[in-house]
């Protein structure tokens, strides 16, 4: 193999691994911002209840949720439990509190939980 192809696959695999390191990052950043204000206005009966180990390793929303850090978490779990209908609706499915891992407000207006 000559020097130039040799030096064409290694640039590209360093990409793909750049590229990797990227995309996780951008994942951590993808906590749904506000959130919290969604979750605490949330208002009908529109909610889902998703685990979070049905998720895909590599699927983004499991993967922000993967990498929220623990003040994220807890303005979450602050948010269900001040809008009172919400966490009575919660609690009526069996969902744990403190298995709270993320939320996200959806195209239609409601609501999924994601829990562990």
């Amino acid at each position: 193999m000559n020097r130039f192809a040799t030096f064409s696959v290694i640039a590209a695999l360093s990409t793909l691994s750049f590229g990797g390191i990227t995309y996780a990052t951008d994942a951590k950043m993808n906590w749904p911002s506000h959130i919290d204000q969604s979750v605490r206005a949330f208002k009908g009966d529109n909610v889902r209840i998703v685990d979070v180990d049905t998720l895909k390793e590599e699927n983004q929303t499991r993967m922000w949720i993967d990498e929220a850090s623990a003040e994220q978490r807890a303005a979450l779990l602050a948010a269900v439990e001040a809008n009172k209908p919400l966490a009575t609706k919660l609690k009526a499915q069996n969902v744990e509190m403190n298995n709270i891992a993320g939320a996200e407000e959806a195209a239609d207006g409601g609501l999924t939980i994601y829990v562990r």
